[in-house]
């Protein structure tokens, strides 16, 4: 379930508001144009963040428009980069193991979600996994040979896969994916601001501290040529 009370949602809306967009990008994949939200809530309850920004946009006659990468493109660049092994190891606790630890599949065995995602997202989109590899058996192994500890979603090494901690020993794994994934959310921000004035992104905080740095001469860039 979506922790309704959590402050994100309100502080998008209130972003929103304030900023008065006229194009916005969300983290995730793309809505369809044609999926609608009856009010905040509906849209919260739905689709979290997305959803509230999806339906903000809609209520102010604008496109949310992805601004992320498709998995498959993600998954061939980050291969080129680095060994399967990490990358598995990495992408299954950031995308299963960890949301299932903050309670992201209700009630739902581990077992059964990771089974289902490993096929459905990974072997749909080209990661390349023998059978063995598919094995929920496989996972633990490897989790425990890099982590020195047993496997238990109640009690994962959530510090060994933090990319923001430059001690974490998978954040450079972490952090190929997120530059990856930033390269082309800033390159749509770089599109968008040849068009608009007011451009408004809702990706994790981590996106935020990686392109800062970039997005700050995108800008400079941009107030330099027109002065």
């Amino acid at each position: 379930d979506v922790d309704s009370t959590h402050p994100q949602f309100k502080i998008i809306e209130k972003y929103f508001d304030e900023v008065k967009p006229q194009i916005a990008f969300n983290e995730g994949g793309q809505i369809p144009d044609s999926i609608h939200y009856v009010s905040f809530n509906d849209a919260l309850k739905r689709d979290g963040e997305t959803g509230v920004l999806k339906y903000n946009a809609d209520k102010s006659g604008i496109k949310m428009m992805n601004g992320d990468m498709d998995a498959k493109t993600e998954f061939a660049l980050t291969l080129r980069k680095l060994p399967k092994e990490e990358l598995l190891l990495y992408y299954v606790m950031e995308r299963i193991a960890i949301p299932y630890h903050y309670g992201a599949y209700k009630d739902e065995s581990f077992d059964t979600v990771f089974n289902r995602i490993i096929h459905r997202y990974f072997i749909k989109n080209g990661f390349p996994l023998s059978d063995k590899e598919t094995d929920l058996s496989y996972f633990k192994t490897l989790y425990e040979k890099e982590t020195k500890r047993k496997f238990n979603t109640k009690d994962l090494d959530l510090e060994a896969f933090d990319y923001v901690n430059d001690n974490c020993k998978y954040c450079a794994v972490g952090r190929v994916s997120k530059m990856t994934r930033d390269s082309v959310l800033l390159s749509k921000i770089d599109a968008a601001l040849n068009k608009y004035d007011r451009v408004m992104v809702t990706f994790g905080h981590g996106h935020a501290l990686a392109i800062e740095p970039a997005l700050k001469e995108i800008i400079k860039s941009r107030i330099s040529s027109h002065e």
